[in-house]
Order: structure tokens, then sequence, then C-alpha cells
């Protein structure tokens, strides 16, 4: 069985993935954020956030859009300049994300897990396999990931195993090698070109991400993704039936616990956050235009005409603070990430927790923003606005929808464990 382990990227290789605080790295970051109007994600972003009310109302799978960014790069902005991406940095590329979440939750939400799969290729030792799966993406291609188990293995006691470990099965015949199993959650997958699986070998002593194309014999993607948000970022079930591997280039070995490597979730977990800082702008955005568009006011109201109404002012002053605080808290926290990013992978265990620390403690405030944003958005609405073709309601459910991946509750308790005696924050998993 061909293995491939992961190891330390040497710093002169692949700058721009190391995320190192140059100058004109930071310049470049401050750029993005000032020019947005002339940068050229610009109308392709607007032209996402016109038809998404519609598209939700319709239940239509924004394939056509997804290919679109795809098309135009967005899923090569984190791969290597020198390998065909656009180079950007965690900050750089944290702020394109708050703002495609601001026009459409859902696509911004089928990236994450295609991101975090990205991001594990830059500290592969194999870099035949990384330079390869790193160009597929620059190329256009969409990973999906393959992680949570539909049924899981247990302890003796009934408790969840390690999370290492996985009943999707890699398996060897005479044939070759194959994966068995079936995953939950897969999102993403309904768009994607591959899906990263995460999988154990037959007697559980290892562990390996397999890439299988959703095309291939055996592999079977079923958009059953039930939640009443999010509904359409494709996650659902992937079934895995004697899925063959054509290539050793499809076999990567997990390490997610070698030193340096510690807290890999954080990445998605913070992508996730900034889908809501997303949200949180999308609340502001739909609410100025209701006021500048609202022909009358409440006979009752402070004044008849709403750009004048004080009440509907101050809620609208707040949710543009709302929106201003969710977005800047996100590039701090993806601050951090460049800052591990930086050092030596054997060095970044501190650095590391310290980035998990700010995704966590992100994700507690704006999660929070995000649902009292959505909410605030109908004080100014009015009853007209709750017409289910404007599907506003969105908002709401998509915010509580993602804050309910990992509930904020389990994340302060781990902050304040932190904080008040020193307990590291947990390994694995949403950290």
């Amino acid at each position: 069985m061909t293995l491939t382990t992961e190891a330390e990227v040497p710093q002169s290789s692949w700058n721009q993935t190391q995320g190192k605080a140059e100058p004109s790295t930071r310049a470049s970051a401050a750029r993005l954020e000032t020019t947005e109007s002339q940068d050229p994600w610009t109308e392709l972003f607007a032209s996402i956030a016109r038809s998404a009310a519609q598209r939700e109302d319709d239940g239509r799978l924004p394939h056509a859009e997804v290919r679109a960014l795809l098309a135009r790069g967005f899923g090569a902005l984190h791969v290597p300049r020198e390998l065909g991406g656009g180079g950007l940095n965690y900050r750089e590329l944290f702020a394109l994300v708050v703002r495609l979440g601001a026009a459409d939750a859902n696509i911004a939400h089928i990236f994450r897990n295609h991101y975090a799969f990205v991001n594990g290729l830059l500290t592969l030792a194999d870099r035949d396999q990384a330079e390869h799966w790193l160009r597929r993406a620059a190329q256009g291609d969409l990973f999906a990931q393959g992680v949570t188990d539909a049924v899981r293995p247990l302890n003796a006691d009934g408790s969840v195993a390690d999370l290492s470990r996985f009943s999707t099965t890699l398996r060897e015949d005479e044939k070759g090698q194959f994966l068995d199993g079936q995953k939950q959650y897969a999102t993403g997958s309904v768009y994607a070109d591959w899906i990263a699986v995460q999988a154990t070998s037959e007697d559980g002593s290892q562990a390996f991400s397999v890439l299988v194309s959703t095309k291939a014999e055996g592999v079977k993607v079923i958009d059953d993704w039930a939640g009443f948000g999010q509904r359409f970022t494709g996650s659902g079930t992937v079934i895995l039936e004697q899925a063959r591997l054509r290539s050793k280039l499809h076999l990567l070995r997990r390490d997610r616990l070698r030193p340096g490597s510690e807290y890999s979730s954080s990445l998605p977990q913070l992508f996730l956050t900034a889908v809501i800082a997303g949200i949180v702008q999308a609340s502001f955005d739909d609410a100025l235009q209701l006021v500048k568009t609202r022909k009358q006011n409440l006979y009752f109201a402070p004044s008849p005409t709403p750009t004048e109404d004080p009440l509907l002012l101050q809620t609208l002053g707040q949710l543009a603070a709302n929106a201003f605080a969710a977005r800047s808290v996100i590039l701090h926290a993806a601050e951090a990430l460049d800052a591990a990013a930086a050092l030596p992978v054997v060095e970044r265990s501190a650095a590391n927790q310290a980035a998990a620390l700010a995704a966590a403690q992100a994700k507690v405030v704006i999660d929070a923003l995000g649902t009292s944003s959505a909410t605030l958005l109908f004080d100014i609405a009015g009853a007209s606005a709750t017409h289910r073709g404007k599907q506003l309601d969105r908002h709401w459910r998509n915010a509580r929808t993602i804050a309910s991946h990992n509930p904020s509750s389990y994340k302060s308790l781990a902050i304040g464990a932190h904080l008040a005696r020193g307990e590291p924050l947990p390994k694995q998993g949403f950290f």
C-alpha cells in the first residue's frame, strides 16, 4: 500500500501560501478592501446577489453560479501563483469569502471544504501529489470532502471513537485498492469534481484522504440535505461501493496531530463564521434597500418619511455597525492564520492554537450577530417584507443553520477553560 506523509514544506517555495507578512502583502490587502467597487469580483458577486432570492424561492441549485466563480478563479485564490493560482494570503481570502457570503450564503458555504482541502495540500510532503491537485484547483476543479461517517465507529462504552478513525474503509484485493462506506454532510459534493474521502485501513491502524471523482463508478452523490437553512449547499450523502483508486496520486496520508499540524479545522471553522459575517452584511444591505424604497410609513411613526424616521435610522445604524464588526473580527482572526503559516511547520504549534482561539472567539461573537441582524432586518421591513417571494427570512434560517454546526456554548466553554486554567483547546473537530 502506497503511503504519503505530511511534512514541512521548505520556506523558500510557495511563499504566497506561507502567509509571510511582507509589507507588500499587507498593502495589497488594503487595496483589496478599499477598491471593492473596481475589483474583478464586484460585478459577478452583484449578479449572484440579484438572483439569490429568486433561486431560493424556486429551489434552484446554483450550478451555473458555482461554475462561473470557478472559471474566474475563485477556487484558486489561495493556490500559489507559480502553480496558476491567485497567491492570496488568508486575510485577503477571507475578505472575499465575506463578500461572497453577503451575495449568497449557500454558494460561499459550498467552497468551504474545497479550501480546507486546498489548505491541507500546502504542507504535503509529496510535492508531486500536492502540485497535481493544486494545479487542478487552479484549472477550475472543485473539491468537496467526505468526513463524517453515516455510521460512526463507537467505543465499548457507546461513546464516539477517536475522530481519526472511520467506518469508511480503504480495502485491497487482487485488482487494487477501493473504498467502501457512506458519508453524510458532504458539503459541496453535488457541485464537486472530486471528493476527498476520509477513510481508515482495514486493520484500523492508518487513516487516509482518498480522492475520488464524483463521476467514477461506485460513487453515488445524493442531494438529501433537508435543513431549513443553507438548503443549496449540497450537504448530502455520498455512497461508496467498491470505488476504486486509479493512481497513487489519489491516496494522501492524514496526520492531523503531528507537531505543527494541530488545529487543522481552524480554517474551515473560520470559513463558516465568515459566511455568517456575510449574512450580517446582507441583512444590512437588504435593510438599507428597504428604507430607501419604502413609499409609506406607519401612520403613528415619528415621521411619515422612512428615511427620516429616527427609529428606522437607529436600526439601520445598528445593522451597519454589526456588519462592520463582523467583517473586522473575521479579518483579525484570519491574520492569526497568516501568522501561523509564516512559521516553519514544526514551529507552528503555539501559533496554531492562537489561531484556533481566534477562530473560536470569532464564532461566539459573529453567531450572535448573524441571528440578531437577520431579526433586526424585519424591524425595518414591515409586514410586506414577510412575503415569501422576497425570501428575507433566508438570512435568519441560514445563519441559524451554520451556527448549529458547532454550538457556541461549547466554544465558550473551551475558551474559558483555556484562559482560566490553561487547558489546551480540543485538537480535533471544529477547533
